[in-house]
């Protein structure tokens, strides 16, 4: 490991060494506020250390209860249920294809993907399946009722815990790296 007295002399074999390890950087994505703020961060690091960037979104199963299926046409259900998933997938697609040019523009390879399940197991899926080396990703720090109680939202506490790849989380009160100011 290097001293800081190396880094502060402008010697940048640790970046080196770390860009040869992060080549692939997923960024869950939810369509929100806090996604987005985790694509900067991803934007950034991407650009320092030529990696490419996913933007994975994850539409979730729509449960039915059992009792609603006793008395309805499960056939109809099922197309529903698709027809739904569908649709989300299309808008998704639109959402993100200005994402992905946006990155394109800062020279950043860029992609996006969509899958349908339960969005913890399917960010920790992707991660494997694809030998992801970094997850980015926005958490809304959930409060308790007294506001001193602060956890993790569900889906980045699941993935912090099990992902096979170190996971950077972005909360409400971190500032862009770029900006060097705190947003609201």
């Amino acid at each position: 490991m290097q001293s800081s007295e190396n880094w502060e002399q402008g010697n940048d074999a640790g970046l080196e060494a770390v860009s040869m390890k992060l080549k692939r950087i997923l960024v869950p994505h939810d369509g929100g506020q806090m996604s987005d703020k985790a694509l900067l961060y991803a934007e950034e690091l991407a650009k320092a250390l030529n990696s490419e960037v996913t933007i994975l979104y994850v539409i979730e199963e729509i449960e039915v209860p059992a009792t609603l299926l006793l008395g309805n046409d499960r056939i109809m259900i099922a197309k529903a249920r698709r027809s739904i998933a569908r649709e989300l997938e299309q808008k998704w697609n639109n959402f993100v294809q200005g994402k992905v040019r946006l990155l394109s523009s800062e020279n950043v390879k860029a992609t996006s993907e969509v899958r349908v399940g339960d969005p913890g197991e399917q960010i920790l899926k992707f991660a494997k399946d694809n030998k992801v080396d970094l997850i980015v990703m926005g958490s809304r720090r959930l409060e308790g009722m007294s506001k001193v109680v602060v956890a993790l939202g569900s889906v980045a506490r699941k993935v912090s815990e099990r992902a096979p790849c170190p996971v950077m989380i972005i909360h409400s009160s971190h500032t862009h790296p770029t900006w060097g100011m705190q947003e609201d």
